[in-house]
């Protein structure tokens, strides 16, 4: 399964560190918060990190522009979804928080693929479709071991396959981050 535009629900450090690997792996990035001063510290972030890579050898200074034009920050999930192949919420640790905001994900965009990570099950329970649920395992610290697709208690084959996609593409991001 192809995954060109990936949408990242929540832009606290696992939602930034997401956005950078993504944006590095040459997807396109749409980063979604409620709070606007969240986004831009999120994106202040995010072009900090790239220097550091940059000025560390880790990432090509011609890649800079690429991957900063990659992500797009956002305050509408409305705008973050809409057309997203896949959609990866890394939101507060409030199962009702991370229900709800899916559920709106996944009405907006009924082609994309949802995925989160942590506890599945709970997440999965409040779905009108669980079986598009697949999930992303990414370690205590994002981008310190390459991630993995992990599967919902219900997900489908198709949510397994895009789950995979996502993961291999940040992985292949924290390999050429590593190298």
């Amino acid at each position: 399964m192809a995954i060109e535009t990936l949408a990242v629900l929540g832009a606290g450090d696992s939602g930034i560190a997401v956005a950078r690997l993504a944006a590095l792996a040459g997807l396109h990035v749409r980063l979604w918060d409620p709070s606007e001063a969240v986004l831009r510290g999120a994106l202040l972030l995010v072009r900090q990190q790239l220097e550091r890579a940059v000025h560390a050898g880790e990432v090509p200074p011609e890649h800079r522009q690429t991957i900063l034009d990659g992500v797009l920050a956002t305050t509408d999930l409305d705008e973050a979804v809409a057309g997203a192949d896949a959609i990866l919420e890394t939101g507060p640790e409030a199962p009702d928080v991370r229900r709800a905001v899916l559920a709106r994900a996944a009405e907006v965009a009924p082609e994309a693929t949802l995925l989160a990570w942590g506890a599945l099950a709970e997440v999965a329970t409040g779905l009108p479709d669980p079986t598009r649920l697949g999930g992303i395992v990414l370690g205590d610290r994002p981008g310190e071991r390459a991630p993995e697709a992990a599967a919902g208690p219900v997900s489908s084959a198709g949510a397994i396959d895009a789950a995979r996609a996502v993961a291999g593409a940040l992985a292949r991001a924290v390999a050429l981050h590593r190298a």
